[in-house]
């Protein structure tokens, strides 16, 4: 989807199903993910829980584009038309398992080009679906597009400001914001209930 069509997209599909995960839903995603996963396999899924990168996005991560220093992950953003790299923050011991499991700062100047993740978007698909299934969600809303759609609902209801969520998400414009913010979020309830009251 390119982004001069961003408010022509929805949060729904044709049926009125949500494509987007709840709170509920990325808590439950998270918790299944040892039980559904390797290793392996287990980081990636987590790699895009942390970051709301897009399956192509996250296979392509390096060895050298993990950033220590600066704790977080250099993406090469895709669907834009000039080449263009984001970077968007990882927890401390998120960092840690990946040094663990993939060596990470072993492989840095010799390897620094390799890819951290060797299967392809088949295989990563079929991982999370794999968490999915093991964590109860089904519907539209059970992909990876379903978990980048709610690392922005999230945000928004964290209060994250808007051009930090437009930045590590790789957006060029701040259409995008608008759309997310159609969502059904705890502030909306929120603002809904002070009529009930």
């Amino acid at each position: 989807m390119s982004e001069t069509n961003a408010l022509e997209w929805d949060l729904y599909d044709g049926e009125g199903n949500r494509k987007y995960l709840t709170l509920e839903e990325r808590e439950l995603y998270f918790a299944a993910i040892p039980k559904a996963l390797d290793r392996d396999r287990r980081t990636f899924a987590l790699l895009l829980y942390y970051t709301g990168c897009r399956v192509s996005e996250g296979l392509a991560v390096t060895h050298g584009r993990v950033d220590y220093a600066r704790k977080g992950v250099v993406f090469e953003t895709l669907k834009r038309r000039k080449k263009t790299f984001r970077f968007v923050p990882l927890p401390d011991h998120f960092l840690e398992k990946l040094d663990d499991v993939h060596r990470v700062k072993d492989f840095q100047k010799e390897q620094a080009k390799e890819r951290l993740w060797a299967f392809g978007r088949t295989t990563a698909w079929r991982s999370i679906s794999s968490v999915m299934e093991e964590a109860g969600i089904v519907g539209v809303q059970a992909t990876p597009k379903g978990l980048r759609h709610s690392f922005v609902i999230h945000h928004q209801e964290l209060g994250t400001p808007d051009h930090m969520i437009q930045r590590w998400l790789g957006w060029a414009s701040r259409d995008m914001i608008e759309v997310y913010g159609r969502a059904v979020g705890k502030e909306e309830r929120h603002l809904a209930a002070k009529l009930w009251g």
